[in-house]
């Protein structure tokens, strides 16, 4: 974007949203330019070569393969390993745990132990601090529950692992680790890692990777010589260092946490949250620094420049998977306030919202999940009553478009050509004129128009009303204490069912225009947002500003709801709009976004059911990294997502791409 082209954007921001939101923008805007920049003039260039490991260790005079443990095969999601000790601190409610911890494993190191075992550790810091947090044995039992909790598979290298036992090569697996090769295994097991021939623990053996001398143990048990092995591991010295100085061929890889580094605008995040201590925010951290950066095939490792890696998936995994998981988190508080009964997810977007709340509460005793299949189209038209209610549809912002278009998109007719002459006619409406609506104002043309046509639209109202009222009842909508899950923003599908329902339908979303208030008020029924409420302005949270791509970030490939009809046999059925070529050729493409957030979703569930205590995201942090994806996405990002295409005809803009709304 050339500078005559920021500051043209810069100006007609600031005349929709005002000076200090335009200032707000522009500097973030800035900053991701720089760092874009920055990624792009420093591309990242790996260690690790896959496929010339695969080789080599195909050679015949390969006959053994070392693999270490901790960041090679299996990782903890955290954004410092130390981290691992504060988590025991809030396990146990000490937290002095981390420095007594450390001082009890140096008490036993300067003592001159070869290596030290965390039962020899636990008994040492009962010596030194009392019992005050327990026994020696119990203890030893939480840190190890710990440890296994937060134990996750790095699926790359395991991978690679079962390639070289197809390959019909020796296994083994080494780590300098002061836990127990059986609380190891139990950790290997977890991760579903269960193919290598024997195990190497320091803590157990008596010597380490470190000093060399278990690479010696292992060389002379397994009955090889140094150039016949293949060391695996992440560590610069005990696993890449040493074994190449003894002899030992070596594949050097980087920790997840240590390639995170190299990329800037997702290493800002992890700086960030890497001081708040154990919670929700650094597991959801460390999951996507696991999940980008592994032992992957090079083309995944895209540009500096970007936030996300891994394609589509990595978009899914890292921005949309995190803030439906923490909508979630807070819609269970919400429903279980309010005793809900069920809980309806509204169509399109509402189905990758249902299937993670569904993830998350499985098991629970939450509110029945159900899928309200739904559209302002459906739902406005079958309501309508007065001519207040026509023109309360027509209010509804839309882009210029012709009036045939407009009157099928919002009431359901079909403007044909005689119609359509009459009106010009009589001097009420120009074929040539286009329909434009902003900020609710209808001129009088329009108004015209929708007076000639008002029998015509109570007609088609009345037919559709009956066909809904039995859908409606058939889900049960009309019992129990009721609640619609949506995105947001204003409220208009609940205040419709309020209306036609004669009842009480709760309505939560992620984000809530002021214009939410007035349906609050009028039906006496609670309204909430969970990211944002009652927000005067789009610039109040970048979910409303940037509220379309929001809404395709979360797309179903389903085609959306025109209304209800009665078949011949007397059962509704609905009437959809035909898929575009564009939205069929799309599919593809948001399956994989849909993969990636549900895998998070599994992911997180995951961590929440490990004995961790209670989490919850910090739905700031959710939000905010959606705004830094959206508003910095690099060239790479911007060319995986910007073909995806949606139908937006409700508000006269036909089909849309993400490439409409991406920044410049």
């Amino acid at each position: 974007m050339t500078n005559h082209q920021f500051l043209r954007k810069v100006l007609r921001y600031q005349k929709t949203y005002g000076a200090k939101a335009t200032i707000k923008r522009s500097i973030n805007e800035i900053l991701n330019r720089m760092r874009r920049s920055i990624g792009h003039s420093h591309p990242y260039q790996a260690l690790f070569d896959r496929d010339a490991l695969l080789t080599r260790i195909e050679h015949p005079d390969i006959r053994l393969v070392v693999f270490d443990i901790f960041d090679t095969l299996i990782t903890r999601p955290l954004l410092d390993p130390e981290n691992t000790k504060h988590w025991i601190a809030k396990r146990i409610n000490c937290k002095h745990y981390p420095e007594r911890r450390h001082a009890a494993e140096m008490s036993l190191r300067e003592a001159g132990s070869s290596d030290v075992s965390l039962a020899h550790i636990c008994t040492e810091y009962v010596r030194l601090f009392g019992t005050a947090e327990g026994d020696a044995k119990q203890l030893q039992s939480i840190e190890e529950s710990v440890e296994l909790s937060l134990a996750q598979p790095l699926p790359g290298m395991i991978e690679i692992l079962g390639t070289v036992k197809r390959a019909g090569k020796k296994v083994v697996l080494a780590s300098d680790m002061f836990l127990s090769s059986d609380a190891i295994r139990k950790m290997l097991q977890k991760c579903n890692i269960l193919e290598y021939d024997a195990l190497y623990i320091s803590s157990e053996v008596g010597v380490r990777k470190s000093t060399g001398a278990l690479f010696r143990h292992i060389a002379e048990s397994e009955g090889i010589l140094p150039e016949q092995a293949v060391m695996i591991g992440d560590h610069p010295i005990s696993d890449q260092q040493i074994p190449q100085q003894l002899g030992f061929q070596i594949a050097a890889l980087e920790s997840p946490l240590a390639l995170a580094g190299y990329f800037p605008r997702l290493n800002i995040w992890i700086e960030k949250v890497k001081s708040a201590g154990p919670t929700a925010d650094e597991l959801v951290l460390g999951n996507i620094v696991r999940t980008f950066f592994q032992a992957q095939s090079r083309q995944f490792f895209l540009d500096r420049a970007s936030l996300t890696q891994c394609g589509r998936y990595g978009i899914g995994y890292a921005i949309v998977g995190p803030l439906l998981a923490a909508f979630s988190e807070w819609l269970i508080e919400q429903a279980h306030a309010d005793n809900i009964d069920r809980l309806y997810f509204l169509a399109r977007e509402g189905q990758l919202m249902k299937d993670i709340h569904e993830i998350l509460t499985a098991g629970h005793n939450t509110p029945q999940s159900n899928y309200l299949v739904l559209s302002r189209r459906a739902v406005s038209v079958a309501m309508i009553r007065s001519h207040e209610d026509i023109l309360a549809i027509a209010r509804t912002d839309y882009q210029a478009n012709s009036l045939p278009e407009f009157l099928l998109r919002r009431f359901g007719l079909t403007l044909d050509h005689t119609t359509l002459t009459a009106l010009e006619r009589r001097g009420i409406w120009s074929r040539k004129r286009l329909v434009e609506i902003q900020a609710g104002q209808i001129d009088d043309a329009l108004l015209a128009v929708l007076e000639t046509l008002s029998d015509a639209i109570h007609r088609r109202a009345a037919m559709e009303r009956e066909p809904m009222l039995s859908y409606l009842q058939q889900i049960k909508l009309t019992e129990g204490v009721a609640a619609l899950v949506d995105v947001g923003y204003a409220g208009t599908i609940q205040d419709r069912l309020c209306d036609l329902l004669e009842r009480k339908i709760l309505g939560y979303y992620m984000v809530t225009r002021a214009a939410a208030a007035e349906v609050r008020t009028r039906h006496g029924v609670r309204i909430s947002g969970c990211f944002g409420e009652d927000l005067a302005t789009p610039d109040q949270s970048p979910l409303l500003r940037y509220n379309v791509p929001l809404e395709m970030f979360m797309g179903s490939d389903d085609p959306q709801i025109s209304h209800y009809r009665y078949q011949d046999n007397h059962a509704v059925a609905g009437v959809y709009n035909p898929l575009s070529e564009a939205e069929k050729a799309s599919i593809p493409l948001r399956s994989e976004l849909r993969a990636g957030a549900l895998d998070f979703a599994r992911d997180y569930r995951s961590m929440k059911d490990s004995g961790l205590g209670k989490l919850r995201i910090d739905p700031h942090l959710a939000v905010d990294i959606f705004r830094d994806f959206w508003e910095g996405t690099s060239e790479s990002e911007r060319a995986q997502i910007m073909s995806i295409a949606t139908d937006d005809h409700y508000c006269g803009m036909g089909i849309v791409h993400f490439a409409t709304f991406l920044p410049h």
